[in-house]
């Protein structure tokens, strides 16, 4: 398991790569450093891409939900989009989040340009 971040300056995004298994204790510690790279350029967007990730378990092991996103430090408003190798028929890809979690800023995609897309309009 391994991870890049980056800044694309001309989106305006923060993108965090990850290849092969991902856990708990890895999705802290690329979530910390994306949010301090984000802070360093005033920026509020995220592109997480777990298109490389093994997905042994299911999309929530991935710790991208509402909840996980907070406790890594995230807030409410990050806009955070995040690419997963599924179908484009599969019910992850139009979930937000949990409906206990109180979360609305971040959406599953299974295309970068899409997510791009997505994280370019205003809300």
């Amino acid at each position: 398991m391994s991870y890049t971040i980056s800044y694309l300056k001309d989106e305006k995004i923060i993108q965090v790569n990850i290849q092969g298994r991902v856990n708990f204790s890895l999705a802290q510690q690329y979530s910390m450093e994306a949010i301090n790279l984000a802070r360093e350029y005033n920026c509020r967007k995220f592109l997480i891409n777990h298109s490389e990730t093994i997905l042994e378990s299911g999309i929530y092991k991935i710790h991208t939900d509402g909840a996980a996103l907070e406790k890594f430090g995230f807030t409410r408003r990050d806009k955070i989009a995040v690419i997963i190798s599924i179908d484009d028929k599969d019910s992850h890809l139009s979930e937000t989040s949990d409906p206990n979690v109180n979360w609305s800023n971040f959406k599953y995609f299974n295309a970068f340009d899409k997510a791009v897309q997505w994280l370019g309009e205003d809300n």
